[in-house]
């Protein structure tokens, strides 16, 4: 298979995207001590807490890309 600029492109997104899913992750378990002392969540609350930021990450990455094709496309018919 033979390496082409598009093909080259989208690996590079996809491999820059997984890196910074990874470090939202790597931050989001970080804070999860201060978070438990702050707000004296229980262990529920606190995994509730972090799956919400989880799933705020995922929604925020698909509806950038949305939000972008539409800046786009309304910016070049302008």
């Amino acid at each position: 298979m033979k390496l082409n600029a598009p093909l080259l492109k989208s690996t590079m997104v996809a491999a820059l995207g997984g890196l910074l899913f990874g470090f939202d992750t790597a931050v989001i378990s970080g804070t999860t001590s201060s978070l438990t002392a702050s707000y004296h969540l229980s262990p529920g609350l606190l995994g509730a807490t972090v799956a919400s930021a989880l799933w705020g990450t995922i929604v925020g990455a698909l509806l950038a890309g949305v939000l972008e094709n539409d800046t786009v496309v309304a910016t070049a018919c302008a």
